[in-house]
């Protein structure tokens, strides 16, 4: 039941919420009350960009990230209150000012503006390949992707080891990036997995490879990429189903990457014939 609040919760990206704005702690009255997380473990890297750093364990603390919005499922004010409490200090820390906090049908919201017009946008680790038992081999992962975010101006203003039942221990991570209308072309941290072998060289000039997660895992930075498979009988059916899904891009105003041609090492037997040919294509949403 939880997992599917914030699958919901997730699904309120799409908007704004409109309820009435209602009055916000204000950051002296914040800082009085006490955020406990641990601290910090030590990190040798080259990040130094100063993000707030602890771990999560209560579901109502885990922001999700919109529009010039943060917002979390809070099943009572009291807990939108302690989320307030955490994340008005952080928003402020990197010179955003809130400008209303809202609690309304068991979601709260949070909307700042920020002096460049940067937005917070999140990545969560749960995807990713590492041990889950070894605390240091999550950190390491952790802190592999925090260091080319700072490297591409996309300053990480908070990240959070997370330890609760419904995750295996993970992390996340809250960054500042340039809004777009659609934030499948904002440039974010992104995760590329669709269950098959990803040709790397093929969109390597198009974003920005932060890790070679597996064979069939990429985390980058950049555009929201999209990957279509399309098979045929032969060479001319495999090009001309290439041309298609092209124009296909075209009119729904995406933006062709790369594709590469193959043939299967056994064909993939059918009632009417045998596909003898893929094409692996590569795409911005």
């Amino acid at each position: 039941m939880k997992k599917l609040i914030l699958i919901a919760a997730a699904a309120l990206c799409a908007s704004t919420v409109n309820a009435a704005e209602l009055s916000y702690v204000s950051a002296g009255a914040i800082k009085s009350l006490k955020l406990e997380v641990p601290a910090p473990v030590p990190w040798t890297g080259a990040v130094k960009c100063g993000h707030v750093s602890g771990e999560i364990t209560k579901l109502h603390l885990l922001a999700q990230a919109a529009k010039s919005q943060i917002f979390s499922y809070a099943e009572n004010e009291a807990q939108f209150n302690e989320f307030k409490a955490m994340w008005q200090p952080i928003l402020e820390k990197f010179g955003m000012k809130i400008v209303s906090a809202e609690y309304k049908n068991n979601y709260g919201v949070l909307k700042y503006e920020s002096p460049d017009g940067r937005v917070v946008r999140a990545f969560m680790g749960e995807k990713l390949h590492y041990n889950a038992l070894d605390a240091a081999d999550v950190k390491k992962v952790q802190h592999e992707l925090l260091e080319p975010l700072e490297q591409a101006g996309m300053t990480p203003i908070a990240s959070f080891t997370i330890k609760n039942e419904i995750f295996r221990p993970t992390f996340n991570i809250y960054y500042l990036t340039k809004p777009e209308e659609n934030m499948d072309r904002e440039i974010q941290l992104r995760q590329l997995m669709n269950g098959e072998d990803i040709d790397f060289d093929l969109v390597k000039d198009a974003v920005r490879t932060v890790k070679q997660d597996a064979s069939f895992s990429l985390v980058y930075i950049g555009r929201e990429l999209g990957f279509k498979t399309k098979l045929a009988a032969d060479e001319a059916g495999i090009n001309a189903k290439l041309a298609d899904y092209r124009k296909f891009l075209t009119e729904n105003k995406k933006d062709f990457v790369a594709a590469r041609t193959f043939k299967l090492d056994a064909p993939i037997e059918f009632s009417g014939g045998k596909l003898n040919y893929a094409v692996n294509i590569y795409f911005f949403q």
